[in-house]
């Protein structure tokens, strides 16, 4: 990154002096720091949005990661999730159960410094189809739990659903890759493509997509359009991927 963060965002210049910082604390044991997730793909919103930063180390002993403790504070005092800390070793034997979280990464960063954390780091289909189809599975039945609990409570039901949305959308990104169609970062078109591919009406993600990066508020009573949708789209994604072999629809 250039050193003038007085060009930059203010998100992007607040992850790279969070980035400077762990410079400065970390010298030489500082491998790499990346910004991820909404920042990076350009859709921060702030109030809503979080930064998300990766910090790889070379040692990440109990006496390492306590030089960066009161930096880490000030981070999350802000409103941020705690950095993502990992030794360069774990990061790239991670490449296997961490998949999509990986490949999620991979698709868009930006590096605030150090090395590119991706060099020499291969992400098997196998591998992400595998984990894509546990973790909607595991997600679906969550959502249904919520759902079978509050389906008598039309705000605590909008809450599930406005909370839920932003982990099924990285699934449905994921789904995109494994029918070949990497690198489609931001949430509508991802919404589209997917409801496309699968068979849903994508009015409902749509709804819930701009009623949470407005800060609006949803009509979510359990018999609902919105409600009834949203459930049905999660199902059909679930049977879409339960139906992917690698080499027939899911492509690196």
């Amino acid at each position: 990154m250039t050193n003038d963060a007085g060009q930059m965002p203010p998100e992007l210049r607040r992850a790279q002096e969070l980035a400077w910082q762990l410079e400065a604390i970390f010298e030489a044991d500082l491998v790499s720091a990346v910004l991820y997730g909404s920042a990076a793909r350009g859709e921060y919103r702030p109030g809503v949005s979080d930064l998300n930063v990766l910090v790889l180390l070379r040692d990440v002993s109990p006496a390492t990661l306590r030089r960066a403790s009161q930096a880490a504070r000030a981070w999350v005092a802000e409103r941020n999730p705690p950095p993502l800390v990992m030794s360069v070793d774990e990061w790239r034997r991670s490449a296997d159960v961490w998949a999509i979280e990986l490949a999620d990464i991979q698709d868009a960063n930006i590096r605030l410094s150090g090395a590119d954390p991706f060099e020499g780091i291969t992400i098997r289909p196998e591998d992400l189809r595998l984990q894509c189809e546990r973790e909607l599975k595991g997600k679906q039945i969550q959502l249904r739990e919520r759902y079978l609990l509050l389906a008598d409570d039309p705000n605590e039901l909008a809450d599930v659903v406005m909370r839920s949305f932003s982990t099924f959308l990285v699934l449905f990104r994921t789904v995109l890759r494994l029918s070949g169609e990497p690198g489609v970062r931001d949430a509508e078109t991802v919404v589209q493509r997917v409801a496309d591919q699968v068979g849903f009406s994508p009015g409902p993600l749509l709804e819930i997509h701009r009623a949470r990066t407005s800060g609006g508020k949803l009509r979510a009573e359990a018999d609902s359009p919105l409600v009834v949708g949203y459930l049905d789209a999660v199902s059909r994604v679930v049977n879409h991927v339960d139906r992917l072999v690698h080499g027939d629809g899911a492509r690196a």
